[in-house]
C-alpha cells in the first residue's frame, strides 16, 4: 500500500515499519525467564547466544531473529505465539529523554504535513543552508538543529531545490530523529533522502542515504535488514571509491555500521574482519576526513572499535582501546562523536558495576558536548541504570547529573 506522505515521489514507500519513539521494556519476558529457572547467562548458554543479546531483548533494544524465536520459545517453555505477545509487549520507558518530542515537534510537522513554520536565517545558496544544518548536528547543537531544520526543509520543497541538496537535507533530518530516539521520522527521512540521492544519481549520496536506513532499521530492531542495507550498499560502492573520497568515506562509514552490527549479534570474527576493511579505507582516505559529513577516519574507526567490543561482551578491551584514542585528532566540529567514546566507556564502566567511573565519563561526554547526554537515549537509560543501585558515597555528581538530563527515578 502506498505511504501517503508528501514530499515523496511516486512509488511505494521502502520503509513500511514506523514504529513508536520511545525505549521498551519487555518485563514479562524477563519474568518469564525466571519462571523457567534461567539467569540471562544461562539462558544465553543454552541458546548459544551472548549474554548482552538476552539483555537487549529483554530491555527491547533488539528482537530475537526467527531461528532464534524457536530456540527461545522451548527454552522459555511456551509457544511462539505466547513468545511473540511477550516481545510485542512494552511500555514507555520514564527513561526516555523527556525534551525530545517537543524538540522534534516542528521538524515532525514540516516533514509529515508539508506545512512549514520559522525563518530560514539569509544564505548564500542550498548547499551553503544543508551545510550549516549538518554543522549543527556534528557539534551536538541538537536544539539549534531541530529549530533550523523545519524552515530548511520546507524551503528546499517550495524552491524546488536540486535532488542533491534535497537528499542531504533529509539525510540530515534523519541524523537528528535517529539520535533523538524518534524512529517514525527517521524512517520517512531516511526513505525521502535515498529517493532524492537516486534522482541525483550520485552512488556517495546514495550510500550516505543507504546508512540513515541502516540506521533506521537498526533503531527500529530489525538488525537482519540493518545489515543486508549496509552490506549490500558498501559493495556496491566498491567500484566507485577507488579515487573518489566521499565514496571511500561513504563505504567506510557503512562498514563500521556493518561491525556495529556483526558486535551487536555476537560474532567477534565478522565484526573485526568489518574493522579491518574500514581501517584500510582510512589508510586509503590518507587520514581524516568529513566527506558528506560522515566523520570517516582513523578516529572513527577506533571509536566503532571500542562500540563492538562492549557490544561484545568484552568492557576491559574497551577501556583499553579507548585509553589509546585520541579524540582531538577528529576535525574539531565533531564534537558529537568526541562525547561518545566517553558515553561508550561510561557503559564499559558499569557492565563491570565501576560506577564512580561510568559517572566520571558521562560528565567527560557532557563537558565536551552538552546536550550528548541529555539527548541520547542510551546514556539517559545508564544514568537511570545508574541512579537505581546508587551508593551516594561511591557515585559523586551522578544525582546533579540525572537532573540536567531530565532522569528521574
Amino acid at each position: 500500500m502506498p505511504c501517503a506522505l508528501p514530499f515523496t515521489r511516486a512509488g511505494p514507500c521502502r520503509l513500511r515499519r514506523h514504529r513508536g519513539c520511545f525505549v521498551t521494556s519487555r518485563k514479562r519476558l524477563a519474568d518469564q525467564r525466571r519462571s523457567a529457572g534461567f539467569t540471562q547467562e544461562a539462558l544465553a548458554e543454552r541458546l548459544g547466544v551472548n549474554p548482552l543479546t538476552v539483555r537487549r531483548w529483554e530491555s527491547g533494544q533488539s528482537i530475537p531473529r526467527p531461528r532464534a524465536r524457536l530456540r527461545l520459545a522451548e527454552a522459555l517453555g511456551i509457544s511462539s505465539d505466547a513468545l511473540r505477545a511477550l516481545l510485542e509487549s512494552s511500555q514507555p520507558s520514564l527513561l526516555a529523554p523527556a525534551t525530545s518530542g517537543t524538540v522534534l515537534a516542528d521538524l515532525r510537522q514540516v516533514v509529515l504535513s508539508g506545512s512549514g513554520m520559522g525563518e530560514l536565517p539569509a544564505v548564500a545558496d542550498a548547499k551553503t543552508a544543508v551545510t550549516t544544518a549538518h554543522q549543527l548536528y556534528q557539534r551536538a547543537d541538537y536544539d539549534a538543529a531541530a529549530r533550523y531544520l523545519p524552515p530548511l526543509v520546507a524551503w528546499l520543497h517550495r524552491e524546488q531545490a536540486a535532488d542533491a541538496a534535497q537528499a542531504a537535507a533529509y539525510i540530515a533530518v534523519a541524523k537528528l530523529a535517529t539520535k533523538l530516539g524518534d524512529s517514525s521520522l527517521a524512517w520517512v527521512a531516511a526513505d525521502r533522502a535515498l529517493r532524492a540521492a537516486e534522482s541525483a544519481a550520485s552512488a556517495p549520496l546514495v550510500g550516505a542515504a543507504q546508512y540513515q536506513v541502516g540506521c533506521a532499521l537498526l533503531r527500529g530492531g530489525d538488525t537482519d535488514a540493518a545489515e543486508q542495507v549496509a552490506g549490500e550498499s558498501a559493495a556496491r560502492l566498491a567500484s566507485d571509491s577507488a579515487n573518489d573520497p566521499a565514496a571511500i568515506s561513504t563505504r567506510g562509514a557503512l562498514t563500521l555500521l556493518s561491525a556495529v552490527l556483526a558486535g551487536r549479534r555476537g560474532d567477534a570474527q565478522d565484526a573485526e574482519a568489518h574493522l579491518r576493511t574500514a581501517g584500510d579505507l582510512a589508510v586509503v582516505l590518507g587520514g581524516e576526513g568529513n566527506w558528506l559529513w560522515t566523520g570517516f577516519g582513523p578516529t572513527n574507526v577506533a571509536l566503532h572499535g571500542v562500540s563492538v567490543a562492549m557490544y561484545l561482551g568484552q568492557p576491559e578491551r574497551a577501556h583499553q582501546l579507548g585509553a589509546a584514542i585520541d579524540t582531538d585528532g577528529l576535525p574539531s566540529a565533531l564534537l558529537g562523536r568526541r562525547s561518545q567514546v566517553h558515553i561508550d566507556l561510561a557503559r564499559a564502566a558499569a557492565s563491570v558495576e565501576q560506577d564512580g567511573l561510568a559517572v566520571l565519563h558521562l560528565l567527560e561526554a557532557e563537558r565536551v558536548a552538552k546536550e550528548v547526554v541529555s539527548r541520547n537515549i542510551g546514556a539517559v537509560s545508564l544514568i537511570g541504570t545508574l541512579l537505581g543501585r546508587e551508593k551516594r558515597s561511591a557515585t559523586p555528581g551522578l544525582r546533579a547529573l540525572a537532573e540536567r538530563a531530565g532522569v528521574q527515578r
